[in-house]
């Protein structure tokens, strides 16, 4: 066995010297080729008998990923394949040896190879001729290449062109047309697309068509912060978040860009959307993250620092605990410091939110004189100051001040806020009237709250079981679409009207169908394709919205539904009262006429009230003064207290 591997390893050896003498002789036009390499390999030679013959023969190779695949595929040892490499891209070959001497040749076989030298040499020439028409048919690909994306170039800008034209004279069905007819040409993460994509946007912007509006410059600042397109269409967005609710779970994607070489006022205001984007998804953890980056630079400071408040306050909870009290107090910083942000600014709307934030902090730990300084900080043209009005009222009362609380109690119940849904106003009433005893007067505002709150459960449990789905509550409370007797009472509707979250949601449903209009009415101006295109997009948004505001007005229903409940509780709890109490004054009563009470006493203590209560038993508007707006806060009402043995006002 071992002599016939001897032989045959012998015969292997002589098979490559045989090839190895061939191709010294060729010269190296008949230099080693893949296909060689191959051929050794099947014919069974070792591989370092084929790595001797590649380096005797000087071979070189420019391996492609293809040949690579086929040596692979072929079974060519891996030390083969890398001598291959190696000899991949080296310096230039060593020059050829010096031919052998040829043998004497008869003079047959003298002209066999002239003949094989002459048709080498028409070889190579063919093959140069061929490198050379590869190289002019390269270049001359080149130049069409650069000559097409010149004519590209000045296509676009003159298309570009046009379209900001149309936009700067006002012409924004036109400017939209065009500027989608170039996106739908192009390739879409083409920097021109997007800068038309963001000209598409910004002439929607300009017609009021918010959804659609939102939707693209969405789209471009998806694409990422390497796009010049990228900071104007943030910002565009933006702008639209101020018209229209526009927060989709998508809008995370954000988080995956990094801003931070952009100049501070954008990262300020990008912080800001994120965090307000997971302040709206109830994620505070990450809403701190990126709230908290915003500087007090930035125009978006307030309303961070009111966020990042109103986060403590909801942790907080409502129970009444020490704790509580405690997380309540440590987010007072914030909210001065963004009544601070928010006046130098002259941003009312976040200033009057921070002082009534304050104000709900100091009354929730027993502070009424600290609560009432900053009530009173709400302006009379604020849509918070009923709020602020009724909760200065508790203030008063719980401090001791009933004159005062009972003046603005009676302001709430006069004509210019009858439509506000404030229950309790009545309840405190009746209870200062039974400790003063004028029992006559708490029962009138019993009667008052059942007439005018209780009197609603009824209806409100009706309505909720005859719309019971999103769908059919949107239909019934906002297109009106109700059947006979199952309709919502005014002071109900009135208090789902006044919900800030409710109002931002109407206003967006109402936008998007103004755009429905629109874009029905005009889709000559756009063009029918764009036009069909924005309608299905607005018109998804719209029924996505629709069923937002049906849940949003099935928990404020549901709300209003469980404050009425417990009213019924407190009504029951005060009747009992007012009974007591009075049964207990007419026991005093029953004993001070057995001690002979002086007439004379009674009838001065009847002439103190006289002023207040005459004719009918309660008067809507027993004040010191007139009545001015701008004095509210300082009405009391004449109230004095009857009861036996009280001391004299």
């Amino acid at each position: 066995m071992r002599q016939r591997n001897s032989t045959r390893a012998g015969r292997l050896r002589a098979t490559a010297l045989s090839f190895l003498i061939t191709s010294l002789a060729a010269g190296p036009a008949l230099a080693i080729t893949v296909d060689n390499v191959i051929q050794m390999h099947k014919s069974g030679l070792p591989g370092n008998v084929i790595v001797q013959t590649i380096e005797g023969t000087h071979s070189t190779f420019n391996l492609t990923v293809q040949d690579m695949k086929t040596l692979e595929a072929a079974g060519v040892p891996k030390d083969v394949i890398e001598a291959m490499m190696k000899s991949t891209g080296s310096a230039a070959p060593a020059p050829a040896p010096e031919p052998a001497p040829e043998p004497a040749a008869e003079p047959g076989q003298k002209d066999d190879l002239q003949r094989l030298r002459e048709q080498e040499d028409k070889d190579r020439e063919a093959i140069e001729e061929e490198a050379r028409i590869r190289e002019a048919s390269r270049r001359a690909a080149d130049q069409e290449r650069q000559k097409m994306a010149a004519e590209e170039s000045k296509r676009i800008a003159s298309q570009l062109e046009s379209a900001r034209d149309a936009y700067e004279d006002a012409e924004y069905y036109r400017a939209a047309r065009l500027y989608d007819e170039f996106v739908q040409k192009s390739d879409p993460k083409k920097p021109s697309a997007l800068q038309a994509k963001l000209g598409l946007a910004d002439s929607l912007f300009a017609l009021k068509m918010y959804g659609n509006a939102a939707a693209t410059y969405h789209e471009v600042v998806e694409a990422g912060p390497d796009n010049d397109a990228f900071v104007p269409a943030f910002e565009g967005l933006r702008r639209c978040g101020q018209k229209i609710s526009y927060n989709p779970v998508t809008l995370e994607k954000l988080t995956n860009y990094f801003v931070g070489n952009a100049p501070k006022p954008f990262q300020d205001g990008y912080n800001y959307y994120l965090g307000k984007f997971f302040f709206d998804y109830n994620r505070y953890d990450e809403a701190r993250k990126y709230l908290a980056q915003v500087s007090n630079e930035g125009a978006d400071f307030s309303d961070a620092q009111y966020l990042l408040g109103l986060m403590v306050v909801l942790e907080a909870g409502e129970q009444d605990t020490d704790e509580r009290a405690q997380k309540l107090i440590t987010a007072s910083p914030l909210f001065q410091q963004a009544v601070t942000a928010a006046e130098s600014k002259d941003e009312d709307r976040v200033a009057h939110l921070s002082y009534l934030a304050l104000a709900r902090i100091a009354y929730t730990v027993g502070l009424y004189d600290v609560a009432i300084f900053y009530y009173r900080k709400v302006p009379t043209d604020s849509t918070n100051y009923v709020n602020a009005l009724y909760e200065i009222g508790w203030s008063y009362f719980l401090k001791g001040d009933v004159r005062r609380g009972m003046g603005i109690f009676h302001t709430l119940d006069g004509p210019d806020w009858e439509n506000y849904f404030l229950p309790d106003s009545h309840l405190l009433e009746a209870t200062v009237f039974m400790n003063t005893c004028h029992f006559d007067f708490a029962h009138d505002a019993v009667k008052r709250m059942e007439e005018k709150y209780l009197a609603l459960k009824a209806p409100l449990q009706k309505y909720l079981a005859e719309y019971t789905t999103p769908e059919t509550l949107y239909r019934a409370f906002v297109l009106g679409q109700t059947n006979k007797g199952v309709e919502l009472p005014r002071l109900l509707r009135m208090a789902t009207l006044a919900d800030a979250e409710f109002s931002e949601l109407y206003g967006t449903v109402r936008n998007r169908r103004r755009e429905v209009s629109e874009l029905s009415t005009h889709k000559d101006n756009l063009g029918a394709d764009l036009a069909n295109r924005l309608l299905s997009s607005v018109e998804t948004q719209q029924r996505d919205a629709q069923m937002e505001m049906g849940i949003k007005i099935s928990a404020i229903l549901q709300r209003l539904d469980a404050e009425l409940t417990d009213l019924e509780v407190k009504l029951s709890e005060i009747r009992i009262e007012i009974d007591e109490v009075q049964a207990d004054e007419l026991e005093k009563a029953i004993k001070d006429s057995y001690q002979e009470t002086s007439q004379a006493a009674a009838a001065a203590a009847s002439q103190r009230t006289a002023s207040v209560f005459v004719g009918d038993k309660y008067l809507t508007w027993p004040f010191e003064g007139e009545y001015w707006e701008d004095e509210i806060n300082a009405y009391r009402s004449n109230l004095t207290e009857v009861c036996k043995g009280a001391p004299e006002q």
